[in-house]
């Protein structure tokens, strides 16, 4: 399904059968290290070895009970569970699983929370770790965690997975969730500040809501494309979208303030003339059996990326919202917007054609 509604997930993969992700044949390379509590502490705050990145969290955040309780199993020697790290290509290395542990930990370390109600070690209630005796604070400091790496080259879709089996309980993530949870940081902030956008939610019609992140699924979609169309980014795009989406995530981050405010200029000023020309219903098909059709996804970001090259009034509005309809009854008539939309195929097809049209203006 391509089309954005209130009510249920967009498609996020469409892979041709024989595309390059082929899951049985992935390579993934997991390694099994351990560290020591004043270790992980340290590559968190000083080298910056490994980041808390703030992962999807389906429940609230740890009580100071559960602090407390884990901070007394570590005096105790009682082994606690697994930590999962994902390790970029540069070796920084990123929280999977284990970030409310972890925290803990360091917290306390830091002393943030004293010990309070302990079942085992009653006698160091009201201690922080500074009052601890010299034995317990190096047997705390000394305490081995037990860390699983998830290491290069591993592809992003067996990442989702991992990330999905390691945090699962609840509601299941989409991928859009993943990406946010695994490349937090300059790119995140640039999706949401772009979903929040006037021009945004006018072009829509208000419709894309920000739930399940529907919003930053569609806008990350567009500006992937538009880098890759505009020759800013050079990837091979064989129907991979999730190693697509990851690669655009990880370049959004890396780039600096300038490129992402020039990435917003043209969004914006995109979804301005998509307004201006076309109305709240820009990224709709025509309306069938008296029903209002929902955004489609497709629809959205080639359009999107047409007025991306037609920034200027090149001819009067009339005329393009005129060559625009004619262009999205042939889309409407085709399966580019509907089935396998990620597919090499699909994805050429669509922006070629816009790309044809802005060259074939005649105004």
């Amino acid at each position: 399904m391509s089309e954005v509604t209130d009510d249920s997930l967009e498609s996020e993969t469409g892979l041709e059968p024989h595309s390059e992700e082929i899951y049985p044949d992935a390579v993934i390379k997991v390694s099994r290290d351990q560290y020591s509590t004043f270790e992980i502490k340290r590559m968190i705050e000083e080298t910056k070895e490994l980041i808390l990145a703030p992962e999807f969290q389906r429940n609230s955040v740890w009580k100071i009970e559960q602090k407390r309780e884990l901070i007394e199993s570590l005096l105790m020697g009682i082994p606690i569970p697994v930590i999962y790290v994902f390790e970029n290509e540069q070796g920084i290395k990123q929280m999977v699983d284990g970030r409310q542990r972890t925290s803990a930990i360091i917290d306390f370390m830091n002393g943030k929370f004293a010990l309070e109600k302990l079942s085992m070690l009653p006698n160091f209630d009201g201690f922080r770790f500074t009052d601890l005796p010299p034995l317990y604070r190096s047997k705390l400091e000394r305490y081995q965690l037990l860390v699983y790496v998830i290491e290069p080259p591993t592809p992003e879709r067996v990442k989702y997975d991992i990330f999905d089996r390691v945090n699962r309980g609840g509601t299941q993530l989409n991928n859009q969730e993943m990406r946010n949870a695994l490349y937090s940081g300059p790119a995140t902030k640039l999706l949401k500040d772009l979903s929040q956008l006037n021009s945004f939610k006018n072009a829509t019609g208000n419709s894309v809501k920000a739930t399940r992140m529907r919003d930053q699924y569609l806008i990350l979609r567009f500006l992937a494309f538009y880098l890759l169309r505009t020759e800013a980014v050079s990837f091979h795009y064989r129907s991979n979208l999730d190693e697509f989406l990851a690669f655009i995530m990880r370049y959004l981050n890396k780039i600096d303030t300038a490129n992402h405010e020039q990435l917003t200029r043209v969004f914006d000023d995109a979804m301005q003339r998509a307004y201006s020309v076309l109305g709240e219903d820009a990224f709709r098909f025509p309306i069938t059996n008296a029903h209002r059709r929902p955004v489609n996804m497709a629809l959205f970001e080639c359009l999107a990326y047409f007025f991306t090259l037609n920034p200027a009034r090149q001819c009067g509005d009339d005329i393009l919202a005129q060559q625009i309809a004619d262009l999205k009854t042939d889309f409407d008539a085709g399966d580019y917007f509907r089935n396998r939309v990620d597919s090499t195929t699909s994805v050429e097809y669509r922006f070629s054609s816009v790309e044809a049209l802005q060259k074939e203006l005649a105004c």
